[in-house]
């Protein structure tokens, strides 16, 4: 099972374990909210933490920051990892209300050859997903009680200029940590890059740019 902590995740596992079917949940660390992972790591201890070779900094610093046009970080940082655990069957918490791709995925998606997704929440609204936690008593990341609707990487470039600005607001320390290896990468290759592409050619201006999703 694919486990990210958030709300589709937890009644994911728990209809799983009431159906007694055998399960291993794993999640994928990613730049996310630090009340996320700690979320997880109290309420979920059983759940198997898997981290890429290279942490999304660093990988941001040898490779490039990543934009909405092109995005390395997802399948680094959370197919990557999940490529070396050798089970052909996994449970997404993927439901099509959330987007027109997701919806194109229906409830079992053939991803390869030896793997198979299967959706039980597909076609979930998200007003059930919160009665059935409202329901069941389950415990949730009170990230969502401080109004963030959709939790996960901080540093998403699919996510709005308005999202990303409340996302900066609230944790500027990892920010600041994102923005200063975007700067180690830009001082090595990002500069040369940029400006021979007409996009940028100063730093400040580079990540104005990033920030609005340009």
């Amino acid at each position: 099972m694919g486990f990210s902590g958030g709300k589709d995740s937890v009644v994911l596992y728990n209809i799983a374990l009431k159906s007694g079917v055998k399960f291993f949940p794993y999640y994928s660390l990613m730049p996310d909210p630090p009340q996320l992972i700690r979320f997880i790591r109290k309420n979920y201890p059983e759940v198997t933490i898997i981290k890429p070779e290279r942490n999304f900094y660093q990988q941001v610093e040898t490779w490039f920051p990543p934009h909405r046009h092109s995005r390395w970080c997802c399948d680094y940082i959370k197919e990557g990892p999940s490529k070396k655990i050798p089970l052909a069957h996994r449970l997404i918490g993927v439901r099509a209300e959330e987007s027109n791709s997701r919806a194109k995925r229906g409830w079992i998606n053939k991803f390869t050859k030896k793997r198979i997704n299967y959706h039980p929440l597909f076609d979930w609204r998200e007003w059930e997903i919160w009665d059935y936690i409202e329901e069941n008593k389950l415990p949730y990341c009170s990230l969502y009680d401080e109004g963030f609707a959709r939790l996960g990487c901080m540093m998403c470039p699919m996510r709005s200029v308005a999202e990303l600005d409340k996302y900066r607001k609230r944790w500027p320390n990892h920010f600041r940590l994102f923005e200063k290896s975007c700067y180690l990468w830009w001082e090595r290759t990002g500069h040369h890059r940029q400006a021979i592409r007409g996009y940028a050619r100063l730093f400040d201006e580079f990540m104005d740019n990033w920030y609005r999703g340009k």
